[in-house]
């Protein structure tokens, strides 16, 4: 728990500090007591529903949203996720709005409990901005809900400067109160998922020794805790890590909506994270969601290609898919990229009754050429 906060301290909170972050200082801003370890960002999300809610509470979450977190707040703790719609999601959730999903959810005799934040967001890619991030608490605090920011890809910016990335620590200046809490692992931003390595950082005592006890259920192993630790606290490891994971990062990203614009498909520019929100909408047939699922499934069984259609995220729109350009290697996506091409092409210059196993026949064969 050092470690963390160790980690806190120096890339999520004292990030303009012009001399070194030390140990001592780190523990001094970030109290060790206040972190809960836990095998993974989804084990620290279900100990918060577990722990502060009850079972038929409701959570807002903007959407489009993850769609797993549907599955991480139900499964166990029987939390029902609830989503709140906007006029532009890229740039967060509104005070009217979020009034809105609150007044409907009560409507449908559901009691909103907490507020879920993905910041930087899955899967528009976007960073919001810091009065966005301070309205939604103050807008939470008034209703009485608990605050979650679950910031996994918090260094998987695009750029290392001028990116705009705040994390919730440093926005309220380190003071989260009983109801402000944060969740991030190394899964993402250090591609381990594997280790199950996560934390919850909360100054609501009373959760983080809840957590402590439920953790018998999904605790970190001694060996993996000394691993994580020493690469929390390898700064020069850190430093050469993050500059080359976001060059690569920027590498896949060029190369997939460099290919959306020859397509001409509309997408959200992406600041972050690994994913790109693209609008498909133009080749439904019909704009419906049934219509989307057939787009999904032509997908699959002719580019063997697996996008994230909007329905499973609650987008209300349909034809928007989710695009993880950061699963494969540089090669594989360019292959990939190749194929949605080639599918998006037959499906404007054909009838979607014609398109079959004959006539995509070819689509199958880019990479084996």
């Amino acid at each position: 728990r050092q470690a963390a906060s160790y980690f806190l301290a120096k890339r999520f909170l004292l990030t303009e500090q012009q001399h070194p972050v030390t140990l001592e200082q780190a523990l001094q801003t970030i109290n060790p007591g206040h972190i809960g370890i836990c095998a993974g960002a989804v084990a620290g999300l279900n100990g918060l529903f577990y722990l502060l809610g009850d079972e038929g509470d409701a959570c807002l979450i903007p959407a489009p949203y993850y769609a797993a977190f549907e599955s991480d707040m139900s499964v166990v703790s029987g939390i029902i996720p609830f989503a709140v719609h906007m006029a532009n999601p890229t740039q967060g959730p509104s005070e009217s709005e979020l009034d809105l999903a609150y007044m409907e959810a009560k409507s449908q005799g559901l009691n909103p409990r907490f507020l879920l934040i993905t910041n930087p967001n899955n899967p528009l890619g976007v960073i919001y901005d810091r009065e966005v991030l301070q309205q939604t608490v103050s807008w939470a605090r008034k209703r009485h809900l608990h605050s979650i920011f679950d910031e996994i890809y918090a260094l998987s910016t695009h750029v290392k400067y001028g990116h705009g990335f705040e994390s919730i620590i440093k926005v309220l200046n380190n003071k989260l109160g009983d109801d402000v809490h944060f969740v991030w692992s190394i899964s993402k931003d250090f591609g381990a998922s594997g280790l199950r390595f996560g934390f919850v950082y909360s100054q609501n005592e009373t959760f983080v020794n809840g957590l402590a006890n439920l953790n018998i259920f999904a605790g970190v192993s001694h060996p993996i805790q000394m691993v994580v630790s020493e690469l929390l606290t390898d700064d020069d490891f850190v430093d050469i890590y993050l500059d080359e994971s976001r060059g690569r990062l920027r590498q896949s990203y060029m190369i997939c909506v460099e290919k959306l614009e020859e397509m001409v498909l509309p997408f959200i520019p992406a600041e972050a994270g690994q994913f790109v929100y693209v609008d498909f909408s133009s080749l439904l047939k019909e704009k419906t969601m049934e219509w989307e699922q057939k787009l999904s499934q032509l997908l699959i069984d002719y580019g063997r290609l697996i996008l994230t259609p909007g329905e499973s995220q609650r987008e209300r729109m349909p034809g928007m898919f989710r695009i993880c350009y950061a699963w494969v290697t540089p090669e594989v996506l360019k292959i990939g990229m190749e194929r949605l091409s080639r599918i998006v092409s037959k499906i404007r210059r054909m009838d979607w009754t014609d398109l079959n196993e004959s006539s995509l026949s070819g689509v199958l064969s880019v990479g084996f050429e």
